[in-house]
């Protein structure tokens, strides 16, 4: 073995530039022994900084910068393949010609470019570990590069998926902008139209040439006021009289009129504003003439006031109807008419008050449809005439003993209605019972089903029944002119022409409701809201008298405006009561099975309108009370609505509900039984009727 060579590190660093010396000083000390062999020559031994690889010959021990690395791909690996002794690739320089570059002297001023202050010295081992360094950093290289590419396309792809919802949140605002302007554009068509095209009054642009005093400034009416001085101040209410009418003087709570003579000649001249200009450019619509009405009878001081009966309201744009008229002073003074009009958009309306002596009054009157319409093109309706003007002042007017309403108040009148609940003692008002129902229709004609509502209504405690005749049978007819002769039913035309079911509901029974309400306002206290087959039974008590006097000891009977009752169904599909063969055909004796379930109140219910305390009356529940009135809600333990018909939606799928048994009107079988033979005998012979087999089958089914 060839002694080795021992090199001191520290007397090489002596030599090495002072750049170089600072990063040695870190270095351990160490000594490097090379084995010596005279077969291979000494090669200087490359040591590689951070920075700066440098030679350093071991002869001289000097330090020389070391050739770059080929850039040429074939030498660069032929020179990684190069054993120990294969020296240092050299190629001439212009300093040294020939002269490898190692041998060249390393010199301060040559590294001074490159050299940082991070550059230190690194010895390493033989030429595999320097291999093996390499290919860890190139591995290392890779995998940075790799997620470093992954690390940008992820970024990349964030950055692209903000940006896509950035921009689809611009388009979704711009198309919002764009539904606007559509909105707005289609919003003024329609305004341009209205304006330009369908102007009901025909005062619009289209009619060049008037001058603006010549339209009509009073704009839309309110539907309904309740308080007459908010109805005349919403109206801006202009007045007209064709004979003066001055307060004399007070006789207790009424005052008293008496008119001044006034030439008829200056009737137009009495028009305060422009009421009568803007009339002229109303379009008046002969729709009478298309119901082939060719003869109109117009109504001046000496006819006679109608009631209860349809009249006609001329010169308006759509059918217009009006039946009675009530004079209402609950909350504010105001004449109040059941009519019929269309739903929406109806006529400007005027009301001409007609006084004993001569005098007439036109104001104007506000409409209110009645809310239960179905949305039909026609309904029920209120026309408010008001009683006071707040005009200079507060000034009332007498009550009229009848009234008319006018399309045009300058043109006649087609109707003339009598005022009722003029001359009424409020306060001798009984608790007593009465029934309202509905129009009958189809020319009906059930003589059994008609007598057996009737009498068992007046032994549960009803007194009084109005009924409205649209068409009904030659036999109904008969008996309900005898118990009208009696005193017992109020039988009133109703021949309204407008078709059920398409133009308003059923035959308009929203108005007949409310006139029957308005009719035994000041007669009855209680009033019965049913139809023929419908029957509020109490079940804790055995009439309607004691019922109440039962519920007031449950409830404060100063806040009941109305008393409702729930549904229950006897579906005529069940089977007949076994006990019932034998009895005459009586539907609320023969039927006792009823449906389990209750409907909930105001669904399917009837109620009973505790009077004056109801102002708008509806099918299943009131629409409106007086302040401070609402409904008291009978559980159905104590009384509950017995409805005996068949199933609801066509078919027998109805039977199939959970049902019980309820024999609660054998209570009453003996007097029911009784009274229905009894007017039965004397009705057959009168009218010419019999209870047979084939009556049966008019109300019940087999």
């Amino acid at each position: 073995m060839a002694p080795a060579t021992r090199l001191n590190l520290a007397a090489v660093a002596s030599t090495l530039p002072s750049s170089v010396m600072v990063e040695l000083r870190h270095l351990p000390k160490c000594v490097i022994e090379l084995p010596e062999s005279p077969a291979r020559p000494r090669v200087p031994v490359c040591k590689e900084p951070s920075a700066v690889k440098v030679c350093v010959d071991l002869d001289t021990t000097q330090w020389y910068k070391p050739p770059r690395p080929p850039k040429d791909k074939v030498r660069r690996m032929k020179a990684s393949q190069a054993d120990e002794t294969t020296p240092l690739l050299w190629s001439p320089s212009k300093d040294a010609p020939g002269e490898p570059l190692w041998r060249r002297s390393y010199t301060d001023s040559e590294d001074r470019g490159s050299t940082t202050s991070s550059t230190r010295m690194r010895i390493k081992g033989d030429r595999d570990k320097m291999t093996m360094r390499s290919e860890a950093l190139r591995y290392w290289r890779s995998i940075h590069n790799k997620y470093s590419l992954l690390n940008g396309f992820t970024r990349q792809r964030r950055n692209a998926m903000v940006k896509k919802q950035r921009q689809r949140i611009k388009d979704r605002n711009n198309m919002s902008i764009v539904f606007v302007l559509v909105f707005l554009l289609v919003f003024l068509v329609i305004l341009i139209a209205e304006v330009f095209f369908i102007d009901e009054h025909r005062s619009g642009m289209l009619f060049m040439g008037k001058r603006p005093q010549d339209f009509d400034s009073m704009g839309d009416i309110p539907d309904y006021f309740m308080d007459d001085k908010k109805l005349v101040g919403q109206l801006e209410i202009d007045t007209y009289r064709r004979q003066e009418l001055s307060v004399k003087g007070k006789t207790g709570n009424e005052e008293r009129f008496f008119r001044k003579n006034v030439d008829e000649t200056h009737l137009m001249a009495r028009v305060t504003g422009n009421l009568v200009k803007s009339v002229h450019g109303i379009a008046k619509v002969d729709w009478l003439n298309m119901l082939g009405l060719k003869e109109v009878d117009y109504f001046g001081n000496n006819s006679t006031a109608t009631d209860g009966q349809w009249e006609p309201v001329y010169h308006t744009k759509h059918k217009f109807f009006v039946y009675s008229a009530y004079y209402d002073d609950r909350k504010g003074r105001i004449i109040r008419v059941i009519g019929a009009t269309q739903t929406k958009k109806s006529d400007r309306v005027w009301c001409k008050y007609w006084y004993s002596n001569s005098s007439t009054l036109i104001v104007n009157g506000a409409i209110k449809i009645i809310r239960e319409n179905w949305n039909l093109k026609f309904s029920a309706c209120f026309i408010a005439c008001p009683l006071t003007i707040y005009k200079n002042g507060k000034q009332p007017i007498p009550p009229p003993e009848s009234v008319s309403v006018m399309a045009d108040p300058g043109g006649n009148a087609t109707n003339k209605l009598r005022v009722m609940n003029l001359d009424v003692n409020k306060e001798a008002v009984r608790d007593s019972f009465a029934v309202c129902v509905k129009p009958l229709h189809f020319d009906y004609n059930n003589v059994n089903q008609m007598i057996e509502f009737i009498e068992l209504n007046k032994i549960l405690g009803v007194e009084h029944f109005t009924l409205y005749n649209h068409t009904i049978g030659k036999e109904v007819d008969c008996i309900l002119k005898s118990y009208a002769d009696q005193g017992v039913i109020n039988i009133l035309p109703w021949k309204l022409d407008m078709k059920s079911q398409k133009e308003i509901r059923t035959e308009g029974l929203f108005a007949a409701l409310n006139d029957c309400l308005y009719r035994y306002m000041y007669q009855y206290k209680y009033i019965l809201m049913i139809d023929l087959d419908e029957y509020i039974v109490p079940h804790t008590n055995t009439s309607l008298p004691e019922l109440m006097r039962y519920l007031h000891t449950k409830a404060d009977a100063r806040k009941i405006g109305a008393i409702s009752f729930q549904n229950s169904f006897f579906y005529l599909q069940w089977p007949d009561d076994p006990n019932s063969a034998s009895l005459p055909p009586l539907v609320t004796l023969r039927k006792t099975r009823r449906r389990q379930r209750f409907h909930p109140h105001k669904q399917r219910s009837k109620y009973i309108a505790v009077q004056p305390f109801v102002v708008e009356a509806g099918n299943h529940f009131v629409w409106e009370f007086l302040p401070g009135k609402g409904t008291l809600n009978v559980p159905n333990e104590v009384a509950f609505l017995h409805h005996y018909r068949v199933c609801e939606f066509g078919g027998d799928d109805c039977v199939r509900n959970p049902r019980t048994t309820d024999v609660s009107m054998y209570r009453y079988k003996d007097r029911l039984v009784k009274s229905y033979s009894t007017n039965m005998a004397q009705l057959g012979r009168q009218c010419g009727v019999e209870a047979s087999s084939k009556e049966k089958a008019l109300w019940t089914l087999q």
